[in-house]
């Protein structure tokens, strides 16, 4: 897309996360698109309303926690009947505001125009419409690759322990494998070792997990997983990375 070309290389894209109920006249998906000083936010729209024509479509995208602020919009000219369309609005980070899970209210702007159902051809004028969207969240996985290490054990000590940042607490899940799959999950980090698998009847578990952070900045997890009778799982988590922020981010994402 030119006009996004100087945003510079994509870092990672998420899967699409849908904004309406598949049934509902407007049907909305957003591709999350992370850049190191922007995320574009790529809304798929479809048009299931046979006598409606939209046009110059946008999503305007509002969040009070200062990280992000709208920067531009790229709208869709026109969605016909039957028609899936993207449009896309751009984020500028504040890199003076540390990152965190950013929740934005959004919400679809358009005009509406009558057509004949049947040859598709305009009946009257067309008026400005909006519809609201469910939040969109953007979070610590959001701005993580997934991206395995060789060798784990000689990468931590590599690593050091310079920018290491550690925490203890009650992960709400019922099984060690909701556990593993809740911080793989919250973290957007690639299980290392086989430790992504655990192993049948297990009360406790070790996890291991390496990624890199937008900006190219390698993290490494450890963590010890205990499964308590009747009251979730205890964590015990070790982040290493180049940075003692990005691990003190990391260590607050899964929390709970």
């Amino acid at each position: 897309i030119p006009e996004l070309a100087s945003l510079g290389r994509v870092f990672r894209s998420s899967k699409p996360v849908p904004l309406t109920e598949s049934e509902t006249e407007y049907v909305v998906e957003c591709v999350k698109h992370v850049f190191e000083g922007h995320i574009v936010l790529q809304f798929i729209v479809q048009n299931t309303i046979d006598d409606q024509r939209l046009d110059n479509v946008t999503v305007a995208v509002e969040s009070d926690d200062g990280i992000f602020e709208a920067a531009g919009e790229i709208a869709a000219e026109c969605i016909k009947y039957g028609d899936t369309v993207n449009c896309f609005t751009v984020l500028q980070r504040n890199m003076d505001v540390p990152l965190a899970t950013s929740n934005f209210t959004c919400e679809l702007h358009f005009t509406v125009v009558q057509v004949d159902p049947a040859t598709g051809e305009e009946e009257g004028e067309g008026f400005e419409e909006e519809y609201p969207l469910e939040d969109l969240s953007i979070g610590t996985s959001d701005y993580m690759a997934r991206v395995a290490v060789p060798d784990f054990r000689s990468s931590w000590e590599t690593m050091g322990n310079t920018h290491e940042a550690m925490d203890k607490y009650l992960l709400h899940a019922k099984t060690l494998e909701e556990a593993v799959a809740s911080m793989v999950d919250s973290l957007g980090m690639q299980p290392c070792d086989g430790t992504g698998v655990v192993k049948a009847e297990g009360k406790s578990h070790m996890l291991h997990l390496s990624g890199v952070f937008v900006g190219g900045k390698s993290a490494l997890v450890r963590s010890q997983l205990s499964l308590q009778s009747g009251d979730g799982v205890v964590v015990k988590i070790a982040v290493r990375s180049e940075e003692v922020g990005l691990s003190q981010i990391l260590v607050g994402s899964v929390s709970g």
